[in-house]
């Protein structure tokens, strides 16, 4: 740790007598006083040191929500009197000393909450129970499962199991987390030598003594042998714990030798009696969730649910960032079912759906998430936030990477890479030397690439950027070749400008974050690219048939003084391990699955002083996806706080959830039973199409049904400006059989634009009588030198045509319009008596279900900058409002899973034997 950390830390430590809130400038200015007089604190940059204070404690998280099960009954406050929380204590320690700036009392108040929602382990008798905690994709949710092992431990849990995901890489990863922060010993050391070298917590004294049957070797997982051999008792006086993979022989190894300490229920099956077990299932939303029926469970599901009921005393936690598939657990299940286990037959139990309790953790402001990638805007808030800079499009991936990547072309290997790839190298190299000004040249540093998912590919692309970084190394130190004005370029026209937008878009205060000249830069570009390695990630092991043999794991405990690395791989980066430090992705494989989406994004997660250097390089057709993922995820984390608000159950979130018109076409249905249907509704929705095709034909076919629309309308009211001048046309009064008309006639390709749907839903509506008068407007511009002549029934009209700004400019497949947005705030009430000029989006939804009126507004769009549009038609986008319905009739549809073309075409190879 530098001097500058070190005072950091003694720093925290000095102002923790405060209360964080009160905590100002002055305040800080006094206590650190001490610091300067310490020896091995000279030269130490006060203001600095103050403003990085400052800084950490502006750092604040929100409470976290939970929904429970009424028959949960609170006991950790009556019972913490007579708890000794050493294990937790020594933790809290340990976290303070390895960073002092970590919100250690936001997690011990969560972790007290999701305790308190597991069954006391000391109540007599048999108990289930089931809980899911949600958190953000790489947010610490290892470290708040560690501290809730600590405080489970400390109140009386006995076994430990944690299941971390499907890769030997995630599992070794875990497991060291949990040797450091909760058994305190190496537990490979212990185990393949039988030395006991402490880490972690184990340098901070406790009585307990925790032995762990697995070890973080790359191949310490569950070993029956190996276990027997360690002979300590589950259920003894020292606690025990395993972290094993999600993988079939595990699972039923583990099963088997657990068996052993069974014995005969009353109801004559076998049981572990009074061993409180706490089972943490890491990823629960991944081979977790049973795709079969009611009888025909899958694997893994089945497994774990046997697991389960081998114990008579049994809490079982799912963490996850994406529910969904958990969300859609069936609450029924066969009391009946049994499975055969090698050859003992045993019962399966319950399913996995968390009916006791949902603990929702929102993440702290520093937190870099969907939202502040890809932006996002609350509909009912009005709430905006645009996403930071940081995207780069790719439009450059054929022919070097085939978008559909099968068995008729997975041999025909790239002798070369894409441009932007080669961009991303360069934007890497930069972001290593920057860091280095910014005192983070000890700190890792990783790029993530992944293209394929086939082990000949991830060896080919890793074999061929190591090349490229040999090429750039030699370029840089010997000063020849154009790579060091094409750096200068990049950082002038791209870095700089992106440091300018972070500094005014980030929601927190970075002090790190500054921008430098390019001489700066230049001077410390060799220290950075002398420093990186290109590492290839994938399962196999024998080199023989590589041509890159640079595929050992990435092990960051290893390097005292920080790694640069460019990991190129397949599932065991997009969901595997974590990448430390990570900066630039590229990222073209594709997939509709929501869950899947979401726990690709390696880039989400904290970025102290860097996060103006991260870079994410993928398609304009994932960025679409992740725009929508991200608004539905957001109104659904906004559902569940009102619920919670309500004091309502997990099962209650279940049919809310199923309802939601963001999941239409959520391929984690899928896992729900195909003859099932979901009802959805779209009480109060707005929907827009702020991502439209580039295609000749479509825009075509669009503009047709906006005129086949106006054909059928007559006597438009003219809106004008305060200048008396035409911009738009409103018919009010109009039967929704012509909305439904032109809906069905427009293409769109966003995942919420279901006309099939929509019409039902219209229909239904319809039959009550509600629904049955629409405003329709179209959105005109009469400043602009371009216009046209819209046919309406009765006249023509000229007008002119609204231009819209493009985002990202260089888009090939989609006009993304600005904000994602396309349905401008004041067009959204043009059929409302609001007289107010900004008033609060509550205001205009109340406004809106009092009138009982729906909007659609059309906007026929300037194409002038678009070279490869057809000349004389207009881009054709809309919005689309709905007002609250007070028990709405919602509409039904089959619960089918949508797989994109990548998604089907593009099998994975990339899993070794034991996996």
């Amino acid at each position: 740790m530098d001097q500058f950390d070190s005072a950091r830390n003694i720093a925290h430590v000095l102002l923790q007598q405060y209360d964080r809130k009160d905590i100002t400038k002055g305040i800080i200015d006094k206590e650190i006083e001490n610091i300067f007089l310490m020896s091995g604190f000279e030269g130490l940059d006060r203001e600095k040191l103050i403003s990085q204070l400052e800084a950490d404690f502006e750092v604040y998280s929100k409470e976290a929500t939970l929904l429970v099960a009424e028959d949960v009954k609170p006991w950790l406050y009556d019972e913490k009197s007579k708890i000794n929380p050493e294990l937790w204590n020594r933790y809290r320690i340990y976290m303070n000393q390895k960073d002092s700036s970590f919100p250690i009392d936001t997690l011990d108040d969560i972790t007290d909450k999701i305790l308190d929602k597991c069954v006391n382990p000391k109540t007599k008798g048999s108990w289930d129970r089931r809980g899911m905690v949600v958190g953000n994709v790489q947010s610490g949710k290892t470290a708040n499962y560690t501290g809730l092992i600590n405080k489970a431990t400390d109140a009386g849990y006995k076994l430990i199991i944690v299941i971390a995901g499907i890769h030997n890489s995630l599992r070794a990863q875990t497991q060291l987390r949990i040797d450091e922060g909760y058994i305190g010993r190496n537990s490979s050391d212990f185990i393949l030598r039988k030395q006991k070298h402490k880490i972690g917590v184990g340098k901070i004294k406790a009585e307990t003594e925790i032995y762990s049957f697995t070890s973080s070797d790359s191949k310490g997982d569950f070993n029956r042998p190996i276990a027997t051999s360690i002979n300590v008792p589950i259920g003894g006086q020292s606690p025990t714990v395993l972290v094993i993979k999600k993988n079939k022989s595990i699972l039923e190894n583990l099963i088997l030798w657990l068996y052993q300490f069974s014995k005969e229920s009353e109801r004559g099956d076998k049981k572990i009696f009074n061993v409180p077990l706490l089972l943490i299932d890491d990823e629960a939303d991944n081979a977790s969730v049973n795709s079969g029926t009611e009888l025909d469970v899958k694997t893994i599901n089945r497994l774990i649910r046997t697991l389960l009921n081998l114990f008579n005393q049994n809490t079982f936690i799912g963490y996850t960032a994406t529910p969904y598939a958990n969300i859609f657990i069936p609450s029924s299940w066969s009391e009946n079912l049994e499975t055969m286990v090698k050859d003992i037959q045993l019962k399966v139990g319950e399913d996995l759906f968390p009916r006791d309790f949902i603990v929702n953790i929102p993440p702290p402001s520093n937190y870099i998430g969907a939202v502040q990638v890809f932006g996002f805007e609350n509909n009912d808030t009005g709430e905006e936030y645009d996403g930071l800079d940081i995207v780069r499009l790719t439009n450059d991936q054929e022919p070097y990477f085939p978008k559909k990547l099968n068995s008729s072309n997975k041999e025909e290997l790239p002798d070369d890479v894409p441009s932007s790839l080669k961009t991303a190298i360069k934007s890497f190299i930069l972001t290593c030397a920057i860091r280095r000004l910014r005192g983070q040249g000890n700190k890792h540093n990783s790029m993530l690439v992944h293209v394929a998912l086939y082990v000949a590919w991830i060896d080919r692309v890793a074999w061929l950027i190591n090349e490229i970084i040999r090429d750039y190394n030699l370029q840089i130190k010997s000063g020849q070749g154009n790579l060091l004005n094409e750096l200068q370029e990049l950082y002038e026209m791209d870095f700089n400008p992106t440091t300018e937008n972070v500094l005014d878009n980030i929601s927190y205060n970075d002090p790190k974050i500054k921008k430098h000249i390019w001489e700066e830069v230049k001077q410390v570009l060799i220290e950075a690219v002398s420093k990186i390695e290109v590492r290839s990630v994938h399962g196999t092991k024998n080199t023989r048939k590589l041509e890159y043999h640079n595929i050992e794991d990435i092990n960051y405990n290893a390097y005292d003084n920080g790694i640069s690395v460019i990991a190129v791989g397949g599932n065991r980066l997009a969901r595997g391990i974590t990448l430390e430090g990570l900066s630039v992705s590229y990222y073209l494989r594709t997939t509709r699955l929501y869950d899947s989406l979401m726990q690709m994004g390696r880039w989400f997660g904290y970025r102290p002083g860097y996060v103006d250097l991260c870079r994410l390089y993928t398609t304009d057709q994932l960025i679409n996806w992740y725009r929508h993922i991200t608004l539905a995820t957001e109104e659904m984390r906004a559902d569940f706080d009102d619920m919670a608000a309500q004091n309502k159950r997990p099962a209650d979130y279940r049919l809310k959830v199923r309802t939601h018109s963001g999941l239409l076409n959520i391929t984690g249905a899928g896992k729900m039973r195909e003859h099932e249907k979901i009802q959805v509704g779209f009480s109060g929705k707005m929907m827009q199409t702020y991502q439209l095709i580039k295609n000749e034909e479509i825009v075509r076919s669009n503009f047709r049904a906006l005129n086949n629309l106006l054909e059928r309308l007559e006597n438009p009211v003219e809106r004008l400006t305060s200048t008396n001048k035409l911009n738009g046309l409103t018919w009010v009064n109009i039967e929704p059989n012509k909305i439904m008309d032109f809906l069905s006639e427009y293409t769109s390709d966003l995942p919420n634009i279901r006309p099939d749907i929509i019409n039902s839903y219209i229909r239904k509506q319809n039959s009550n009588g509600l629904l049955t008068k629409w405003t329709i407007a179209v959105i005109l511009n009469s400043e602009t030198k371009i216009t046209y002549d819209f046919k309406c029934k009765d006249r023509t009209i000229k007008g002119g045509l609204p231009y819209r700004k493009n985002v990202p400019p260089d888009c090939k497949d989609y006009f993304t319009l600005s904000k994602n947005n396309i349905f401008d705030r004041k067009d959204r009430r043009l059929d409302l008596n609001i007289t107010k000029n900004n008033p609060k989006e509550s205001i205009v939804r109340t406004e809106r279900a009092k009138s009982g009126k729906s909007l659609l507004v059309i906007y026929p769009l300037d194409w002038t900058r678009e070279k490869d549009l057809p000349e004389n038609t207009p881009l054709v986008g809309w919005g689309l409002i709905f007002p609250d319905i007070e028990n709405e009739e919602k509409v039904e549809f089959a619960a089918r899973p949508l797989i994109s073309d990548a998604e089907e075409t593009q099998n994975d190879d990339d899993v070794s034997q034991d996996e």
